[in-house]
């Protein structure tokens, strides 16, 4: 049996790690995606820039259905770019244009990257946040739900 939670996480990394010039994006960010804490991430001296990191957030409430619950797995997707505070409103724009960009749904139709199972992607406003105490980091957070539906699995 598939853990459709673990898999939702996991095709969203992959998802993401698909961003760079070659393939259409302003940016080469998705060759340094990460999954963890955003805060801790960034504490790695070796950390690159620009930076993508997947963190679990708050989900939203579940819906029930006939022996299925349909959740809505919650994620931050937080994206870094290296800048001080007075160059950094371009940089941190051009990530947050390929996060949108490579995360966009498309209105009845199923993302072709998501594993069966999950139906579908939310994405919510995004929040820039300019570099600060101590951090050369400008940063776009982005709350990301993935539609995913658990069914009760029959007796065996």
């Amino acid at each position: 049996m598939i853990n459709l939670l673990t898999a939702g996480r996991k095709a969203l990394i992959e998802r993401l790690s698909t961003i760079s010039v070659s393939s259409g994006y302003l940016t080469q960010a998705g060759a340094n995606t990460r999954s963890g804490w955003f805060n801790e991430v960034i504490k790695d001296r070796s950390v690159a820039f620009p930076l993508i990191v997947v963190q679990k957030a708050k989900g939203l409430a579940p819906v029930a259905g006939p022996h299925a619950l349909k959740v809505f797995s919650g994620f931050n997707v937080v994206g870094a770019v290296q800048a001080g505070i007075d160059d950094y409103e371009d940089a941190v724009e051009a990530l947050e244009h390929d996060l949108l960009q490579c995360l966009m749904p498309t209105q009845g139709v199923l993302p072709g990257w998501l594993p069966r199972g999950i139906s579908g992607i939310t994405v919510g406003a995004p929040e820039i946040f300019p570099p600060a105490e101590g951090v050369t980091a400008a940063t776009v957070l982005i709350p990301v739900h993935l539609h995913t539906i658990i069914q009760v699995q029959p007796n065996a």
